[in-house]
């Protein structure tokens, strides 16, 4: 009925929304997922319900207006079984819906608690969480910004509604014309290097592990770096499903990484990360993505230790799992190894933070196999591998060269006091909860404005 006025649901009311002739404008884009463990007949309606709800949360509405499409409904039956997940539910999930309240601190981090509320009411599965988090994550790589996050209105006092208030509607079947939405947007100096980054790192695959917990960290990792990179793989002491975090001790990290380089054969490398170091990722643009990176030319952070007469027994053990792998490997690791560091010393670096491309991914998973079930240790075994798999002077050494390192914090030294923008990485950062993660996109956004969209 073209005459019908525009109605907008108020916080606490709820209709069925489907997914036909339904608009959604900019700030609700992050709407348009359709979940994918219920049946297809009713995904877009409960992915209507949880739109609702989310809207909430940014003081948006539902809004129905006059109908400008026209549909010729073909009778022909179909199982109840198909809408199942909608008749049988939907009553329990309104309920919860406006029930439901979260103290998250980002629209992002309320979407995905919802969705994982909603899993474990059984409304969907966890396959829907895993493609919340995608989705989220996905949004932000194309530079979408988050709303800002409002009260919501039916925790509030209402007044009271008297039948003055009301109005009474009879609808009239009249011609309807077509509703335009026009919008209209520009892309600024801030989108356009977001776009330049995403271009660069678009395909690489950042591999970070995390010591602090995860519960409190690994979905602001996500929304930092997931806009950036191709993925974000989260690697703990200790796994988490709903989080999708997957066990991998730091000690032995790079056995680990071979299983990521197969499910991403595409990729046009992979940068490992421990999230002690922080990545200025917009000073990485002029690195050679072809090239091995990682921190040789950082003193702290790469040394070299002799063997004879070291008293140390763990470098002694360590120097000699070094010589019995590479005694074992292919000639050219021989090779390229022993005109590098020789057979008297090994080199020991933290590893926080290197870079494999992709024609270098097979030699590191035959290094790894060489490696087997010997101990030997991540800080030991990734700079090795990298003088097997190369000459140094064919590292992309600068890449890397400018990064801020200390060892330990000394005085009234802060993360704060250290960082620059201008460096490519910087190194300690503590982050164990969401206010920690606050502060440091704070001094981050000196380098990406667009960072402050997550806080």
């Amino acid at each position: 009925d073209a005459e019908a006025p525009k109605v907008a649901l108020p916080q606490g009311t709820m209709a069925p929304v489907n997914s036909f002739n339904t608009l959604f404008h900019t700030p609700a884009f992050w709407g348009l997922m359709m979940p994918v463990s219920v049946s297809s007949m009713a995904s877009d309606v409960i992915r209507g319900y949880w739109a609702q709800r989310i809207l909430w949360e940014i003081g948006g509405y539902v809004a129905f207006y006059p109908p400008t499409i026209y549909r010729k409904d073909h009778i022909q039956a179909y199982p109840f079984a198909e809408e199942k997940d909608l008749h049988v539910n939907v009553g329990r999930l309104i309920k919860f819906l406006n029930e439901w309240r979260s103290n998250k601190r980002t629209l992002f981090e309320r979407i995905l608690d919802l969705s994982y509320a909603m899993a474990e009411e059984g409304f969907w599965t966890e396959q829907d969480v895993r493609l919340t988090a995608a989705w989220l994550q996905d949004l932000l790589a194309v530079g979408y910004r988050q709303p800002r996050l409002m009260s919501l209105e039916i925790d509030r006092q209402r007044a009271t509604i008297g039948e003055g208030d009301m109005k009474e509607f009879v609808p009239k079947k009249l011609p309807s014309v077509h509703l335009g939405v026009d919008e209209i947007g520009t892309v600024n100096y801030e989108i356009g290097n977001l776009i330049k980054w995403r271009k660069n790192f678009g395909n690489v695959v950042l591999i970070m592990h995390v010591s602090g917990p995860v519960d409190r960290t690994a979905l602001e990792w996500r929304l930092l770096y997931g806009r950036i990179f191709k993925t974000v793989i989260i690697l703990a002491e200790q796994s988490n499903t709903e989080l999708a975090v997957e066990r991998c001790a730091l000690s032995h990290a790079y056995k680990f990484l071979p299983k990521v380089f197969a499910r991403y054969g595409g990729a046009d490398g992979f940068l490992f990360l421990q999230d002690h170091m922080i990545l200025n990722y917009w000073n990485l643009l002029q690195a050679d993505k072809e090239k091995l990176w990682i921190t040789n030319k950082i003193a702290h952070s790469w040394v070299t230790v002799p063997l004879e007469n070291n008293k140390e027994e763990w470098f002694v053990k360590q120097g000699s799992m070094v010589k019995q792998v590479i005694g074992s490997s292919p000639v050219h690791f021989q090779t390229n190894y022993k005109e590098s560091m020789g057979e008297d010393k090994i080199a020991f670096c933290g590893s926080e933070l290197f870079y494999i491309p992709r024609q270098f991914v097979e030699d590191f998973g035959d290094l790894v196999g060489l490696v087997g079930d010997l101990e030997l240790h991540h800080k030991v075994a990734v700079p090795m591998f990298f003088l097997a798999m190369d000459s140094p002077k064919n590292f992309d050494s600068d890449a890397l060269a400018g990064t801020v390192f200390r060892s330990n914090l000394v005085g009234n030294e802060t993360f704060s006091s250290i960082y620059t923008a201008h460096a490519p990485a910087v190194f300690p950062v503590k982050v164990q909860n969401e206010i920690d993660f606050i502060k440091l996109i704070r001094v981050m956004s000196t380098g990406d404005p667009l960072l402050m969209e997550l806080v």
